[in-house]
């Protein structure tokens, strides 16, 4: 069956799906009660916020099972996920048909990355750390600065509220996959704190899918042994009310893990060894009634050594301080903060510049009075490297029904090259110019009791696009693309889909873009009847190509997951989890290989 016409079908058992429940008319209450920040940098509700963006909760990360942050994100809309070779591998993510050095991550506030390859770092990140995940889709350089020309991934870690409570973890599966998790929380007077740590563990397969194709791709033959990852975490919140509407806090976020991987030939065991950190600390006053001031500083580093067979370094410190205002107006809210940002990299490769300073102010204004919502930014960011750049953004939504609302939206965004593609000897070109981009969109929403659908429709040019071996401004992309959304909650179900239709093309060739698929459809379903939690999830990926010039092409494939739960009293559960229902073989990296069909089950302890 070929992409679209199995596209089709799924759609339309969504379709099928969505009437069989439709409930009655009503205010969706559940988006009433979100609130959002990444959006608008301040807590917004997510039903005022005019962007596309999508809440991942706790709720939906615990169901996740023992998957990475990278596998989780690859069954969200508008997000493609390409990995070398499975858990513990370099990860890109490919959001809304833009560059895998398109999107900003966040955690806590703080960016993590890596500014030798310019892209964020996903692997080492696990799901039992993390409280909530925020996805933005759509250029935010007027909120963020570089990188976010596709949009913003924000991870908040865990937090503590009420009496203190120990949660725990316990799993195991294929591939001699074992993970275990802890974590206690909770409150006292003027004190929340929580304190988290995981270890997990998988002995991996052969990330090499075919020798012979590997070896075109590495010019070297793979091992044939099997590729493993382990990953120790730590993460810590604890936050300090000096009197109502002071407090004081601080996060930390620790991993260190081990990655086999396939380099130098087949009798070579070729590994890494890499580090994950983020800290802040944050003081919070609310000034008078209508003035909020909150001064951050973080400080996060990505760090990799590794040995293959011999040893090289690359690692990133980000350190950024942040001085931020919200101040309530009779109409509508005002945002200023001020930052500085400082890279630098470490590394055994010898970089002609190894740190870039960055000064950027932010100006935002948002509010909504009857049926009009509006959000506007303006940022300047004066880099050290490339002097100023200036960026903005102008949305505006109005709600002709109690349950409709129409929204649209123009900015500017940029990306500022990476070090690698700067200075790396043989292949950086410090001439380069930061690539630039320009958005429109314009979409529909519609909400009512547990129901949500949405349609978005967006145009985005990028000029100055930088191309690699060696890096030079090539030209320009445009990605055009359709957006479709719904989902709902009825009693024990809960239902959502998300399909993507787009057109990444390079303006210059009329090709298509590198690794781009046109189309992507994501469905999930449970069903959770009192003690018991049954449910499925499918991701659907077109036809991609693995080089530009439409080189290497790539077969679209469809994976299915399922997953169930079981209450065994008041504080106990047991789940279960199947991934690649189907035992699917595809790619999502030419000549590196995916997991095939894998069982993984857990035990829970989570006190309610």
């Amino acid at each position: 069956m070929s992409i679209r016409r199995t596209l089709f079908a799924r759609t339309a058992v969504a379709a099928a799906l969505a009437i069989a429940f439709q409930p009655a008319f009503a205010v969706d209450e559940e988006e009433e009660a979100t609130v959002v920040v990444t959006a608008t940098r301040v807590p917004t509700r997510i039903n005022e916020v005019i962007a596309d963006m999508t809440v991942i909760d706790r709720k939906e990360i615990e169901q996740a099972g023992p998957a990475t942050l990278p596998e989780l994100l690859s069954r969200q809309p508008g997000l493609h996920i390409v990995d070398n070779g499975g858990r513990g591998k370099a990860a890109s993510v490919f959001m809304r048909g833009t560059a895998s050095t398109h999107a900003l991550l966040l955690v806590d506030g703080v960016p993590l990355g890596s500014a030798t390859t310019g892209q964020p770092s996903l692997h080492n990140l696990p799901l039992s750390q993390i409280e909530r995940i925020e996805i933005l889709r759509g250029p935010a350089s007027s909120l963020y600065g570089s990188d976010a020309i596709g949009g913003v991934i924000q991870i908040f870690t865990r937090r503590g509220e009420g009496p203190a409570r120990v949660n725990a973890y316990a799993g195991f599966g294929s591939h001699d996959t074992r993970e275990a998790q802890a974590s206690v929380s909770g409150s006292s007077g003027p004190l929340s704190y929580n304190f988290s740590a995981s270890h997990y563990t998988t002995g991996g397969f052969n990330v090499a899918s075919d020798a012979q194709r590997f070896n075109i791709v590495n010019f070297s033959l793979p091992n044939p042994d099997d590729d493993g990852y382990r990953n120790t975490m730590f993460t810590g919140r604890i936050v300090y009310e000096i009197a109502k509407g002071h407090e004081i806090g601080a996060t930390v976020l620790e991993g260190k893990s081990r990655n086999w991987f396939d380099r130098g030939g087949p009798t070579v065991d070729a590994y890494s060894n890499d580090k994950t950190r983020a800290y802040g600390v944050f003081l919070k006053n609310r000034l008078t009634d209508i003035w909020t001031s909150e001064l951050r500083w973080g400080s996060s580093e990505d760090w990799s050594e590794s040995f293959a067979p011999g040893r090289s370094l690359f690692a990133t410190t980000q350190t950024q301080w942040t001085w931020q205002n919200d101040v309530r107006l009779p109409l509508g809210r005002l945002v200023l903060a001020l930052e500085n940002t400082e890279q630098e990299v470490d590394s055994t490769t010898a970089y002609t510049v190894k740190r870039r300073e960055v000064d950027s102010a932010v100006l935002g204004y948002q509010g909504n009075i009857g049926a009009h919502s509006w959000q506007a930014a303006l940022r300047r960011d004066d880099n050290s490297q490339f002097g100023a750049h200036t960026t903005g953004s102008l949305g505006y939504g109005y709600r002709f029904a109690e349950a409709w609302q129409v929204r649209g939206a123009v900015g500017t965004a940029f990306k500022a090259p990476s070090f690698n593609q700067l200075y790396y000897p043989a292949f950086g070109n410090a001439a380069l110019k930061p690539e630039q981009a320009k958005n429109r969109e314009i979409g529909l929403h519609w909400g009512e009791d547990g129901q949500h659908a949405s349609l978005t429709v967006f145009d985005n040019r990028i000029t100055d696009l930088i191309a690699s071996f060696p890096a030079v401004n090539i030209g320009k992309a445009r990605i055009k693309g359709t957006a479709l959304a719904y989902g709902f909650t009825r009693g024990a179900w809960l239902f959502d889909a998300g399909l993507d239709l787009m057109k990444p093309i390079d303006d210059d060739t009329g090709d298509r873009l590198q690794r781009r698929p046109a189309e992507m459809l994501k469905l999930a379903v449970t069903y959770a009847p009192g003690d018991w939690k049954v449910g499925g999830e499918t991701s659907t990926v077109g036809r991609r190509y693995d080089t530009t010039a439409e080189g290497r092409p790539m077969h679209g494939y469809g994976v299915v997951n399922l997953f169930a739960g079981k209450a065994l009293g008041k504080d106990w559960s047991l789940e279960g989890r199947i991934n690649n229902l189907f035992d699917r073989v595809y790619e999502n990296a030419w000549a590196y290989a995916v997991p095939g069909r894998e069982i993984f089950v857990g035990l829970r302890y989570q006190p309610k």
